[in-house]
């Protein structure tokens, strides 16, 4: 099962049953870690929440599957 691609481009992997969250619809935790994008620009980066800085989806950090340790 892949639950990953490469997009168009191929400059990104991106997970195909991940998305990104509306922060509209979701509200982010503030001046906590995650990844964050504007939908427009369409550039990820990695950094905290704050409302003045535009940001319109976030996306929690990834964490390893205890089960296979």
């Amino acid at each position: 099962m892949t639950d990953h691609k490469l997009t168009h481009d191929r400059f990104a992997v991106v997970d195909v049953n991940n998305h990104w969250r509306d922060a509209k619809e979701f509200p982010p935790p503030l001046s906590a870690k995650m990844l964050l994008i504007d939908k427009k620009l369409g550039v990820a980066v990695l950094g905290s929440w704050r409302d003045a800085d535009g940001w319109t989806h976030w996306a929690p950090l990834p964490t390893f599957d205890r089960s296979k340790e």
